[in-house]
């Protein structure tokens, strides 16, 4: 580390002397960097003679007044210019006290940009008069309804970048209005994917002056940070949270946008043959989980050898548990983890990735059964080291005569058909064990899964010969009830993590509608009525993740898909029939 502190003065010959001894006297071998912005009181001569006594203390003498965010920008460039890293930025009037550094800098290896908040948690401001402190408040908090992020305080200027953040940013496109240029640096970090965090301080005034920034430029500032805005529907969302918790908002895009570490990313290697860490989610899944055990235990083990099989059951209240320890008898491998209280699918897959010891991992439904072969299949692509995760074919067993049934089976089609040529990644994933945690607010866990993954630089594939049946809701009820929850999870993890997966927009599978299309009448009819049930499910689904902030991490069960049981000859029959269009 090679820390440098910038502080911007105007007109702060009194204050500049003691924050520099105090920056000095914690902190001794801090580099500090004075842009003075052509003070009319001698700060420049105060700090060129306070030059002689700490040699780790530059100055830059602007000829003429630009303004807080060019005098920032120019100790940037500096900053990159001199391999410094961290950077700090610090009023020169004393309100921002030095010792709350050593808890920034704690956060500073692991956040791109610390903030210094005034207002997380509380507010935390001494020496304003109340209606400074009433308007500053109203404009974060304006700020914070347009941007649609998860910061308390967007316009303090006690901050910590990192320098591989200041070194993606063109400062040529920062604008120079004070507020407006620290609105514009948090945006842009979080515009890059990269990670923010608020620590609370004290902001203590001493001498009231007054705003720093003209009234003209905070007129200004109100309308420019317009082009910051989220799209519509985000902010309308935004606001239902008034109402609500908020702080929940906090918690879930601070997870989403600011997740943890990778772990293992030091010993991934390509193995000739992999161990792996199976991961099955259960709750209340006493009708299938057995034939879920009995596939793994059949899988041809070629490429790969299978180290644990986890089971965790989150809230089960049937015979889940009971059945699960009949197979620990006779199988080692087999782990039964039970989580007291259902806290939704995500959760019990953090459970699963703080035990697993495997190279990859592996995330099966628990209402799913995978073919013998399903599993050699979807490990294949691992040899190469540029794949990180991989997506397997799953295979409805329900009966197309019914309209249902042909909903679900077109539906799971038109997937298969868009994966083949966009990888989108359900039901069975294969990923490299790196992840430490996902957000315990998704509903769509393989989503994000694919996005932490893809987002480190890792391609995802869909291994459309990895088959696996799976059984779709047999009633309109609980067709509907999947269908909404998906789209709003859908929606939660584009508005937060800006990731959509492949098949997010309609277009995207409209195209792939008639292929391999039966053109009988009651085909046309069915085909006709999923179009308008998913076209109703997905307004549904945006209304109820906009307006009533719903958002269904923890789901109603749709108890029709918890039957799968089938006879080994029709799975094989269903199975050619698949190989064979495919062929065609």
């Amino acid at each position: 580390m090679k820390p440098l502190v910038i502080i911007p003065t105007l007109n702060e010959r009194e204050n500049i002397p003691v924050l520099i001894q105090k920056i000095k006297s914690a902190y001794p071998d801090f580099f500090i960097l004075v842009v003075d912005d052509n003070s009319e009181d001698g700060t420049a001569a105060v700090v060129q003679e306070l030059r002689g006594e700490h040699p780790n203390l530059n100055l830059i003498c602007r000829k003429k007044k630009q303004g807080l965010g060019a005098s920032i920008v120019e100790g940037f460039e500096y900053a990159l210019a001199g391999e410094f890293d961290p950077i700090i930025t610090m009023d020169g009037d004393l309100s921002h006290d030095p010792a709350y550094l050593k808890d920034f800098l704690k956060y500073s290896l692991d956040y791109d940009l610390v903030i210094g908040s005034r207002y997380a948690g509380g507010v935390r401001v001494d020496g304003w008069r109340f209606r400074k402190l009433l308007i500053s408040k109203l404009a974060n908090m304006y700020v914070a309804y347009l941007l649609v992020k998860p910061i308390w305080d967007f316009t303090s200027g006690y901050r910590i970048y990192t320098r591989r953040f200041l070194k993606e940013v063109d400062f040529d496109e920062v604008p120079t209005e004070g507020y407006l240029f620290q609105i514009h640096m948090v945006y842009q970090v979080y515009a890059k994917g990269l990670k923010v965090r608020e620590v609370p301080f004290l902001y203590k005034e001493l001498f009231d002056r007054g705003s720093k920034l003209p009234p003209k430029d905070i007129r200004l500032t109100f309308f420019k940070v317009l082009k910051y805005r989220a799209p519509f529907l985000e902010i309308l969302r935004h606001f239902t949270y008034v109402k609500k918790d908020y702080q929940r908002f906090v918690s879930e895009y601070e997870e989403l946008l600011s997740p943890p570490a990778l772990k293992n990313i030091n010993r991934l290697e390509i193995s000739s043959e992999f161990n792996l860490s199976i991961g099955i989610m259960a709750y209340n899944e006493e009708m299938n989980i057995s034939h879920c055990l009995s596939a793994l235990e059949q899988q041809k083990l070629s490429g790969f050898h299978i180290k644990e099989i986890m089971v965790v059951s989150s809230g089960s209240i049937d015979g889940t548990n009971d059945i699960v320890r009949e197979y620990q008898k006779n199988d080692k491998k087999i782990k039964l983890i039970i989580q007291e209280e259902r806290k939704g699918k995500a959760s019990a897959i953090n459970q699963f990735l703080q035990l697993a010891s495997g190279d990859i991992c592996v995330l099966e439904s628990a209402d799913t059964v995978a073919e013998p072969d399903c599993l050699e299949h979807l490990i294949q692509p691992f040899h190469d080291a540029r794949v990180g995760i991989a997506g397997a074919h799953p295979v409805p067993i329900n009966n197309r005569g019914t309209f249902i049934g042909f909903c679900v089976k077109k539906m799971w089609h038109l997937h298969h058909l868009r994966a083949s040529d966009q990888a989108k990644c359900g039901e069975m994933i294969a990923f490299r064990n790196i992840l430490q945690k996902i957000p315990s607010y998704t509903a769509v866990d393989e989503a994000v899964i694919e996005s932490l993954i893809t987002t480190q630089g890792y391609r995802a594939v869909y291994v459309a010969e990895a088959l696996l049946k799976n059984k779709g809701a047999e009633n309109l009820r609980d067709f509907w009830k999947q269908r909404v929850r998906i789209v709003a999870g859908h929606k939660h993890l584009a508005s937060a993590k800006r990731y959509k997966v492949s098949t997010y927009h309609s277009m995207n599978i409209i195209k792939y509608l008639f292929n391999d299309f039966s053109w009988h009448p009651r085909d046309i009819i069915f085909l006709i009525g999923m179009v308008m049930l998913e076209a109703s499910a997905r307004i549904c689904g945006s209304l109820n993740f906009y307006l009533r902030d719903k958002n269904p991490y923890i789901w109603d069960i749709a108890r029709s898909t918890k039957n799968i049981h089938i006879s080994k000859n029709e799975l094989g029959d269903k199975i050619t029939s698949l190989i064979l269009c495919k062929k065609k």
